[in-house]
């Protein structure tokens, strides 16, 4: 971080640099890439991503790199280091958290002020479409099963398993933007959930496992999301739900 921060700072284009992401939450650890914000104007952002994409003797050597979102260059050295660097505006940066921002160079009165949290308006919403999206990826087992596409209901097996892991993490209220990516599910959940989540068994490609797989996926997601959904006040797809029922007990004999 040391050596990308001190080229950073040497170039005119860029007015400050702070660390983000989970190192500078004070949550990082030795696998954590390094996220890196940096202060340009719009007119130098363009070369700025090119020119650090391609490397360069005072960085370290890079074996991949590319742009995401036209402005932010996320990078990968040869002993596999990870770092990314944003390359913001001052109005972009104006509606960051500085909170969430540690300063290392430039200047640190352009650093945003810190933002106290706000109320996740969205979690209604957010609830309601992942038990619509449970229900109906469910309700597709006995087309999988039907064709004898065993592949396909394991792929769907992976589907309400990343569902059910969705709702435990909404269940602890962490929001979207808090939550640290796919690699930090640990810090999302509880004990007890990992515990549950750690011992459901991926079913074989054979019809009566994959049932009961999905059985099992069913109880526990529709057992939580029920009371989540009456506590947030998300709307609940009641019709959904009970054609859903019915259909997989007339095709399958399976009842929730």
């Amino acid at each position: 971080m040391a050596q990308v921060t001190a080229v950073l700072a040497a170039d005119d284009r860029i007015s400050a640099i702070w660390l983000s992401g989970s190192l500078a939450r004070g949550v990082g650890d030795t696998w954590s890439d390094v996220d890196l914000v940096a202060q340009v104007n719009e007119a130098d952002r363009a070369a700025c991503l090119a020119d650090y994409g391609q490397g360069g003797a005072a960085l370290p050597a890079l074996v991949h790199a590319q742009q995401l979102h036209e402005r932010i260059l996320a990078a990968t050295t040869v002993d596999w280091e990870r770092f990314d660097i944003s390359f913001l505006t001052p109005t972009e940066l104006a509606f960051m958290d500085g909170g969430a921002l540690k300063h290392l160079a430039g200047d640190s009165a352009s650093t945003p002020p810190a933002q106290p949290p706000s109320a996740d308006t969205r979690a209604p919403r957010r609830i309601a479409a992942l038990i619509t999206e449970f229900l109906r990826i469910l309700g597709l087992l006995p087309v999988a099963l039907g064709r004898e596409e065993w592949l396909g209901a394991q792929q769907g097996y992976d589907l309400l398993r990343k569902m059910l892991i969705e709702l435990m993490i909404e269940e602890n209220g962490v929001a979207p933007a808090a939550r640290g990516g796919a690699k930090r599910l640990n810090l999302n959940l509880t004990e007890h959930q990992r515990n549950m989540l750690e011992a459901l068994v991926p079913p074989p490609a054979r019809r009566e496992t994959l049932i009961a797989a999905n059985l099992e996926l069913a109880r526990l997601f529709l057992g939580r999301a029920r009371p989540l959904a009456d506590r947030l006040e998300a709307p609940w797809p009641q019709a959904f739900e009970q054609a859903t029922r019915r259909y997989l007990q007339r095709c399958l004999d399976l009842e929730i």
